[in-house]
Order: structure tokens, then sequence, then C-alpha cells
């Protein structure tokens, strides 16, 4: 199916009306990453680029300070790699829910301990979702990077013994049902004691540009649900519109959140997934 490319000028408009969703991409992620969630990639700790700075997320949270946000993400390649990971959780923390989409390499026994007395510090909860695509470790594997599907398993039960609640994140390779998925995953959790409910899974679209046809929406539909009508991104370039559009130049906003635009047009080819499903993506389900 060949690919399509949006016009600017016939492309919905979305303003944000009400910032609810705060995303830092706290580490660097290749351009072509099929997810944004979906990494396994190694990063030079030492090389400063890498890292969202520390400034800049002091600075935006003071922005957003008195905003009722439902929840901060931190998200890019793995957050727990940041430097100043555990002063930004403790940050954050002070004024929302915060949600750590991670592929669970840095969390064993003991980071799970540690992760729950900071949660114990705050009156708001601190959300994981470990990155997890398959039962299969060889399937999982292949999507990720080897070794990541035992990483996944056994950070998600250190977390639960420490009474977090993790949350799946499934990037929907296979394009299976979410009936066929939930099932796939309660089966194999449940004989590890973990009795999964519908707000343990978290399934993120799978993005294939080459194989994807744009659907053509009209200016004058509504796009209330989807994610850039109550998120904003924020990275070491600037502010994006989208957590899936991150380094896309058309969903580049500004380099401040509060000088950023509040307008921002479905003319990327991976907008038509929202403009299609018109729900939220990368943001939590109940928020």
């Amino acid at each position: 199916m060949q690919n399509q490319q949006i016009s600017f000028m016939t492309a919905p408009k979305v303003e944000l009306k009400e910032l609810k969703n705060l995303f830092f991409q706290l580490c660097a992620q290749k351009a072509d990453s099929s997810s944004t969630f979906s990494y396994g990639a190694k990063i030079n700790q030492k090389d400063k680029e890498n890292f969202l700075s520390l400034d800049k997320i002091k600075q935006t949270l003071n922005v957003v300070r008195d905003k009722n946000l439902n929840s901060i993400y931190l998200i890019g390649l793995d957050p727990l790699l940041h430097p100043d990971f555990n002063q930004i959780l403790r940050l954050c923390l002070k004024i929302s829910h915060t949600t750590i989409v991670t592929d669970g390499f840095m969390i064993n026994d003991k980071k799970a301990r540690f992760l729950r007395k900071i949660d114990d510090e705050s009156k708001f909860e601190t959300i994981y979702r470990i990155n997890l695509d398959s039962t299969n470790e060889m399937i999982n594997d292949k999507y990720r990077t080897r070794g990541s599907f035992r990483k996944a398993v056994a950070a998600i039960l250190a977390l639960l013994k420490y009474e977090f609640n993790p949350i799946i994140n499934v990037v929907n390779y296979e394009n299976k049902s979410k009936e066929e998925l939930f099932n796939e995953f309660s089966s194999f959790f449940s004989k590890k004691g973990f009795e999964l409910d519908d707000i343990n899974l978290k399934i993120i679209p799978y993005f294939e540009p080459l194989n994807s046809e744009v659907k053509e929406v009209s200016k004058e539909e509504i796009f209330d649900r989807i994610d850039c009508s109550s998120s904003r991104v924020i990275t070491q370039k600037g502010v994006y519109s989208c957590a899936g559009l991150i380094n896309d130049y058309r969903a580049h906003l500004g380099f401040n959140l509060d000088t950023s635009s509040r307008i921002n047009y479905l003319d990327c080819e991976r907008c038509s997934i929202c403009a299609t499903l018109n729900q939220k993506i990368y943001v939590n389900d109940w928020m």
C-alpha cells in the first residue's frame, strides 16, 4: 500500500485547550525508532547531550506547578538511565502522578525497594509501564533486544513485590485484538502470581510507514480525545505535540512550554492512527 503525505493545507487543526499530560524525554533516542517506547539501545551516560537538562525540567515544572495535571510521563530510551533520575522523579511527584515508561533493565529488587521509598514520600502515585511486546521470549527479543524479555519480566515481579501495580506496555507489532493480547498476558502472568486487570495492559498501535495509508479527514472533524489535544512533550530540542513524533519537525511547536504554540496540525503520517481511532495512544487509558 503506497504511503501518502498529508497536506498541511487540508490537515485538521488541534488546539491544546488544557494541558493535562506532560511528557519529559529524559534520554535521547534514534530518530527512526519504531515506537517512542521501544528501545533497548545503549547510551553514553557521560555525554550530557544525551539527556534532558535538569534545569530545563525544573523550569518546565515551575510553569505547570499550578496546573491540574493528570500525569507526568518520563520516557526516552530508558529514563532510569538519566544520571539525575531519582531527583527528577521526586520533583515530578511534588506536582502530579508520574508514569515511567521503561524496558526494566535498571529495575531489580534493590532498585524496586528504593523506588517504593520515593513513592511513599509523596501523596502522588508512581506508575511503572514496562515494555514487553510478547510472552514469547524469542518474539519479544526480536522486536526489542536480546535479554529484554527476562529483564522486563524480572522488573515486573520486583515491582509487584514492593506493592506497585505495574502496567505492561505492549507495542502491537502483530496487530492482535485487545482481547487476544489480554488473554495471552493474563495467562502468562497468572502463573507467576500476577492477576491482570484491564488497567495492567497498555496497547500501543504499531505504525509501519511503508505499509500504512493516511486517512483522509475533514478539517471540520473534532479530535478531542487524541494525545495532542491535552499533552505536550519536552525534549532537549524543544516542545513537540506528541510522544510518537519526537524528532519530526512538523510536530515541533517551540523551545519552551510557556511560549510554544497551542495549535498543531495532523499533517504527519503517524497522525493517521490518531485520526482513525480518535483515542489516547501514549497517555494512560484511564487519565
